[in-house]
């Protein structure tokens, strides 16, 4: 007897969704509106140190192998996005970001920035060379202390990061903001993920998976 296929799960299940809209892409002007790179049939675009390629089939990364399916929806919503210029030169945590709802416990707090924590500790050193790994650019350090580093998770949007190291009275803190501007390429849900996927990708090129 022949096994089912497995079912889509809802990730899944969001990015099928999606997927359609690609048909009607057009995506010249979106290779040169948001910074893809044009590819036989469509675009491509590095996310987080991987490759992925567009068409109005769907996406899939470069390299054949299976990818996350929020990734790929990610990328859709990327595509479909009706923000111009930026990146920006201020910087906002994910709970300054329009949409976030207010009264919600700060999301500065909760899982999205964890992995960092988990996975870095007081190691600036494994830090640092996770952030080299993913192109991240060195800043230095601010007036408080921290170390800031610059990632550009996509052509249109960079994420900050703020290694605070411990001291006598508190522990390490870890801080991820987003440009000015990001929030008019993508909404508080699409930038709340890409949060996650920022903090999950540096933890697990420092060893630790979530």
């Amino acid at each position: 007897m022949s096994q089912k296929a497995p079912l889509p799960n809802g990730y899944e299940n969001n990015y099928l969704l999606l997927a359609p809209r690609l048909a009607q892409a057009d995506f010249g002007e979106k290779a040169l509106a948001l910074g893809f790179s044009p590819a036989p049939g469509g675009v491509k675009i590095n996310f987080l140190g991987r490759e992925y390629l567009i068409d109005k089939q769907g996406v899939e990364a470069s390299d054949g192998q299976p990818s996350p399916a929020n990734n790929r929806s990610l990328l859709i919503h990327y595509l479909f996005s009706p923000g111009r210029g930026g990146p920006g030169e201020k910087y906002l945590t994910l709970w300054q970001v329009p949409g976030y709802i207010r009264g919600r416990r700060n999301p500065g707090d909760d899982i999205l920035n964890k992995p960092l924590v988990r996975a870095f500790g007081q190691d600036y050193a494994l830090f640092k060379k996770a952030a080299l790994t993913l192109n991240g650019r060195e800043l230095g350090r601010d007036k408080s202390g921290r170390e800031e580093w610059l990632f550009r998770v996509l052509p249109k949007i960079d994420m900050l990061v703020r290694y605070l190291p411990a001291d006598e009275e508190f522990p390490v803190d870890i801080q991820t903001l987003f440009d000015e501007l990001a929030p008019t390429y993508l909404e508080f849900e699409c930038l709340a993920f890409l949060n996650a996927v920022l903090s999950q990708t540096l933890a697990e090129l420092g060893g630790c998976r979530p």
